[in-house]
């Protein structure tokens, strides 16, 4: 079982952080919520951040369906950091438009503080346009 070797893995008190990719890349396999409540105990009983991997989130199968990890509860949603991006959706990648989700204050904070000590948290303005347009008008290149 995958799972009984993440919690092997986990449970080392040199792990701190744990990627998960939801849906997987790059096979577009969407995790059971089952699956997520498991990886997301494994993590609070550790104390593993989760860093989430949701950049494929529009891009699922007929027949499935993405759930994102930090919606399951609050205690996931406290202790995990959500990347998303409409790059892989609507081919925006060179825009250069992503997201970050952090409800946890103190990872917000550290989060911040690195963006802005680097100067990249200005976003492209061509970038958010041609987001705007493509969750607006897009659909149909979605399809």
């Amino acid at each position: 079982m995958i799972l009984g070797d993440f919690e092997e893995k986990a449970s080392n008190d040199k792990v701190k952080i744990s990627i998960l990719c939801n849906p997987h890349n790059p096979v577009g396999r969407v995790w059971r919520i089952s699956e997520l409540q498991r990886l997301g105990d494994i993590c609070l009983k550790y104390n593993v951040l989760v860093l989430v991997d949701e950049i494929h989130r529009d891009l699922v199968y007929t027949g499935h369906r993405h759930i994102p990890f930090a919606s399951i509860c609050e205690s996931f949603l406290m202790n995990s950091i959500t990347c998303t991006a409409s790059s892989k959706t609507f081919n925006l990648a060179g825009l250069k438009t992503s997201n970050i989700i952090v409800a946890n204050e103190q990872y917000r904070l550290k989060i911040n503080r690195s963006l802005n000590v680097n100067e990249v948290i200005e976003p492209n303005a061509f970038g958010i346009e041609a987001l705007i347009a493509a969750y607006n008008e897009g659909e149909d290149w979605l399809n």
